[in-house]
């Protein structure tokens, strides 16, 4: 392993561990629910604010990080992560632990941003896919031993899921004193805030929806205030499209299986042919656009739209198809939109795609729980969607 791969390793594994306890933490619920005599949805609100606190913390820490440097705050959320996962451990009260769930949120929202601004800051633009699809391989690697694992270990002791987060952000905490210290100041100061009004207003809308009307104020002033370029602004569009569409499908997978009532050995392992097809392409669709740019992400939206068809075949051929169809889209066009901001502007840029990845993911959990079993309408959405994005780097490379 050369000296970059082993930067853009160490730095990746807080967001590693950061979505390996997002998904494990899913299996558990139940369990939480059981053991304290709430309701599900009460349970469920362990997720509900550890999301809600990376949206609304995100875009701030990227300023944070622009003042005092991209290792300090990747740093600061390492450790907050481990101490409040240790510190779950020890909680008896529900309360107490849905209070830790913010902290956690906290770390989870520093080390996102951080980890992609790192790796979009380091080696030389030629290189700039490969390392982002480095990254995304082992984010993504994260949602794939996330579900196993959360199920195997929530039936011993859910307790020990913090254990694993806490003692994991230990060991990266060791490895990111290894790193060098990265400055970038991009000069945009509270501007900034705008673009944070954006995703504030989708994920709060969801709870409100008087509070939409924050992304319309947040998108307007943001065009107008943030100069980040066309080519940023279209192509985090298309991701976005795209992202709801990727985490809507593989919502599907989860509710579809479950309909089928397989043993849980069987549904976890059917549903890792999704985040598994998507990591096997990642490390190679980003190679791809080192050499042929926006039309890897191209073909990665034309094949998730037509990927989506063969659902009606078959569905676990349907699912490894959208899974590298994803790969390759997501990791092209996330490659396209960090290269397109220079480098003073790559920490800010990083903190707008982490918390919109966030705010996708909840929107298209939602629409799954909707739709639950119903094909047509995912295939639908999938197609329209994606076709969209398409469209949009059309626009992008005249």
């Amino acid at each position: 392993m050369n000296d970059l791969s082993k930067l853009v390793l160490f730095s990746s594994l807080p967001s590693f561990i950061s979505s390996l306890e997002a998904t494990m933490i899913l299996m558990a619920i139940p369990v939480i629910a059981k053991e304290f005599s709430i309701t599900y949805v009460s349970a469920s609100t362990l997720l509900a604010f550890y999301v809600v606190t990376e949206v609304l913390l995100s875009i701030p820490f990227s300023l944070l990080a622009e003042r005092i440097g991209v290792k300090k705050v990747m740093v600061i959320g390492t450790a907050i992560m481990g101490l409040s996962s240790f510190l779950i451990i020890l909680s008896s009260s529900f309360s107490t632990i849905l209070f830790l769930r913010i902290f956690q949120g906290m770390g989870a929202s520093m080390v996102l941003l951080t980890s992609l601004s790192y790796v979009s800051l380091v080696g030389s633009d030629e290189e700039r896919g490969k390392m982002i699809g480095l990254n995304h391989t082992i984010v993504s690697l994260g949602y794939v031993l996330g579900l196993p694992l959360g199920g195997m270990i929530a039936e011993i002791n859910w307790k020990y899921l913090f254990a694993l987060t806490s003692i994991l952000s230990f060991i990266s905490l060791y490895l990111l004193f290894s790193l060098k210290e990265i400055h970038a100041r991009s000069g945009l100061g509270i501007n900034v805030i705008y673009s944070s009004l954006i995703f504030d207003g989708a994920i709060l809308g969801l709870y409100n929806p008087l509070l939409f009307s924050l992304s319309f104020v947040g998108m307007v002033m943001a065009v107008w205030k943030i100069n980040l370029g066309k080519g940023f602004y279209l192509t985090s569009l298309s991701g976005f499209l795209h992202s709801v569409t990727r985490n809507m499908i593989a919502a599907f997978f989860v509710f579809y299986l479950y309909s089928l009532h397989l043993p849980a050995l069987l549904i976890g392992s059917l549903v890792l042919l999704y985040p598994l097809s998507f990591t096997f392409v990642s490390f190679y669709s980003g190679k791809l656009h080192d050499k042929y740019k926006l039309k890897v992400a191209s073909l990665g939206f034309a094949s998730m739209a037509l990927s989506s068809l063969s659902l009606f075949l078959n569905v676990i051929l349907g699912e490894i198809l959208l899974g590298a169809s994803s790969g390759i889209a997501t990791t092209s066009n996330t490659a396209y939109t960090m290269s397109s901001v220079s480098n003073k502007d790559r920490i800010i840029a990083s903190g707008m795609r982490s918390v919109q990845g966030v705010v996708s993911n909840t929107i298209g959990l939602i629409i799954a729980s909707y739709f639950r079993v119903s094909l047509f309408p995912y295939i639908e959405i999938t197609v329209i969607l994606n076709l969209v994005s398409l469209l949009i780097l059309g626009i992008v490379n005249k």
